[in-house]
């Protein structure tokens, strides 16, 4: 492992893909203020879209569907019109009406904007417009013939997860130490990638954001950035404009997160508190999307969710946040908002009956 070795991403690549976006946008080929169906010629007609704008798919609050079969699928064709069949795919879904959540598949269809305004098949157009452009030699694709770390669950090595349809969203992309220092020195010099840093949603998720922007998660301080979560692999980038410091985080494990915060002295609190959530009855009941449930019930001082395959005692540590698994890099709690369940940082509603 060195500064240059390659190590797939995960999600740094949608805040690449944000990069793109304002990019275009500086140079007028686009605007933020376009609708989604504006430039991704398959939502057409379809309502949300004609809505939803492009700054919305970047802010994560469009109203897109939400299925897991849409922000999970196994495997894709690969091909270069995979983006215009998932975009496809998309537009015959049923929207969800959440004020904000996490998505891949609007980062994809982000891609597919990126498409229809260069030309380009959107790996082209990222090397086109950020790539070259920022010095990013060392960026590529799971399908350029370079060598690459591998990712580890524990000492085990794991397969890759890269289906073409995520890549925008993050599947496909590789890149190294210092090319995010190179991402990260261009967004603290370019006045055209400010507004990726206005504030978009104050939804504060417990361990994982406490507001979201264009692309990019504002933390205290400001510092701005965001991590990658893939098979084997964890990546983390942040940097404060006002310091003009950053630092770049890559491992080919899969408790990058837990590493992430003791060699930063981050600060996590996953202390229970008995009656912090006052009367936990409120919390009860059914949340999820179409093809996703979790099941809530509350159980004297604690909450029971039963969801994607597992059952767990959820503690109280505030008003909002339960803790489920402090030995988990990545989900050590789960946040509710109002009638959402955030696991992660995606929002399941409550299911209406």
């Amino acid at each position: 492992m060195t500064p240059d070795t390659r190590l797939a991403v995960g999600s740094l690549a949608k805040s690449m893909v944000a990069t793109a976006v304002a990019r275009l946008a500086a140079a007028g080929a686009l605007s933020l203020d376009d609708a989604a169906a504006t430039h991704v010629p398959e939502l057409g007609g379809v309502a949300w879209a004609e809505r939803a704008t492009i700054r919305d798919l970047l802010a994560n609050r469009s109203g897109l569907p939400l299925l897991d079969a849409l922000e999970f699928p196994e495997s894709s064709p690969d091909d270069d019109r995979v983006l215009a069949r998932f975009a496809a795919d998309i537009a015959r879904a049923e929207p969800t009406d959440v004020r904000w959540s996490y998505t891949n598949s609007g980062w994809c269809l982000l891609g597919r904007a990126l498409e229809t305004v260069t030309g380009l098949v959107w790996e082209d157009a990222m090397r086109e417009v950020v790539f070259g452009p920022l010095g990013m030699v060392e960026t590529s694709f799971t399908s350029d013939a370079v060598p690459r770390a591998c990712g580890h669950a524990g000492l085990e090595p794991v397969a890759p997860w890269q289906p073409r349809a995520l890549g925008p969203a993050g599947s496909t992309l590789l890149s190294t130490a210092g090319d995010l220092l190179r991402l990260a020195a261009a967004h603290m010099e370019d006045e055209a990638l400010a507004p990726l840093r206005v504030p978009q949603a104050e939804v504060r998720i417990h361990a994982w954001v406490d507001t979201w922007c264009l692309g990019w998660a504002r933390f205290d301080g400001p510092v701005f950035g965001w991590d990658g979560l893939i098979t084997g692999m964890r990546s983390e980038l942040r940097f404060d404009p006002k310091e003009r410091s950053a630092d770049v985080l890559l491992t080919n494990g899969s408790n990058g997160r837990t590493l992430y915060r003791s060699m930063f002295d981050v600060p996590l609190d996953l202390e229970p508190s008995a009656g912090a959530a006052g009367d936990l009855s409120r919390f009860a009941g059914t949340y999820g999307w179409p093809d996703r449930r979790y099941t809530v019930e509350a159980r004297g001082d604690a909450l029971v969710l039963e969801g994607d395959g597992r059952t767990v005692e959820a503690l109280p540590i505030d008003a909002r946040v339960f803790l489920v698994d402090a030995g988990n890099p990545d989900t050590p709690t789960v946040t509710f908002d109002d009638d959402v369940l955030y696991v992660m940082v995606w929002a399941l509603p409550r299911v209406r009956e």
